[in-house]
This record gives structure tokens, sequence and C-alpha cells, in this order.
């Protein structure tokens, strides 16, 4: 048996970009947006934190909730509030 040397192509041994500029491009496409806003101003409000659109009462396990049904989302209410 013969031992041979591995031979790594030049595309392997020289980077393309830098870190500074890989980093950049990672960075930008992880960048996202919330869609949900729970915001004192809209779930806060009683607004449904996706589509903003006033939200129902309704109870949960006997616990007063907000919802949502068209996107499924219940927000619980504060203590004493029916």
């Amino acid at each position: 048996m013969s031992k041979t040397a591995a031979v790594i192509p030049k595309a392997f041994q020289t980077a393309t970009v830098t870190r500074t500029e890989a980093k950049a491009k990672v960075q930008a496409k992880t960048q996202t947006k919330a869609r949900i806003d729970m915001s004192a101003e809209v779930a806060g409000a009683g607004l449904c934190p996706e589509c903003r659109k006033p939200m129902e009462r309704s109870h949960a396990n006997g616990f007063p909730v907000l919802i949502c049904e068209e996107h499924r989302i219940a927000i619980p209410m504060p203590d004493g509030t029916t």
C-alpha cells in the first residue's frame, strides 16, 4: 500500500469572501419582522395581533379570554375581567 498525499483543490484553499462579508450576508438573510403584534396598542386594546380586527370574548377552561377564531389566537384577560 502506498501512501499518497491528499490533493485539495485550490478553490477550497482560498476564500472568495472575507469573514466580514460572509457575516453581513448571513445577517441580511436572517433579519425577520414579527407578524404578531403584542403591543399595548394592538393586543392590549383587544385587537387580534395578526389581523388587527376586534377579538371576541370567550372562556377557556373557566378563564376569560379574547379569541380570534380565524387565526386561532386566544389571549388571557386580566383577573377580575368578565
